[in-house]
């Protein structure tokens, strides 16, 4: 029987606990007057898409590991990362941009939307995020 499975920000919120990481660690996102700002660490060419916890990059900052399916080329993967998100999130897949990371593992996404109703999503998915 298959264990259900965990949403985007929920399975990140166990692999924090199973790894010990502090609680004051920040989010791996920021919200602002128009939407959020979401930091994923990728990793391409998986089995499957799927959240792999959260993980700490430079200084306090952290970004949440994802395993994408798509291979690397002609942007495959970041077009999956973005689905992806959006499917989590449950907003449209064209509130979901590409900031920054074109090329990098570590990419920056934009999700347009009312701050107060992304920030409860994104909450809420998460419990033990900081208030």
């Amino acid at each position: 029987m298959n264990a259900p499975r965990a949403t985007l920000c929920q399975a990140a919120c166990l692999t924090d606990r199973r790894r010990g990481m502090s609680k004051t660690m920040r989010d791996p996102f920021t919200l602002d007057a128009t939407g959020a700002t979401l930091t994923i660490r990728a990793t391409p060419k998986a089995s499957k898409t799927a959240v792999t916890g959260v993980v700490a990059l430079e200084a306090e900052a952290t970004a949440l590991g994802l395993r994408v399916a798509a291979p690397p080329v002609h942007g495959a993967a970041n077009d999956e990362v973005m689905r992806f998100v959006a499917k989590q999130l449950r907003v449209g897949r064209s509130a979901v941009t590409l900031v920054a990371g074109q090329t990098s593992r570590v990419k920056r996404l934009r999700i347009e939307g009312e701050p107060g109703t992304l920030e409860a999503a994104l909450r809420a998915c998460c419990p033990n995020s900081p208030p």
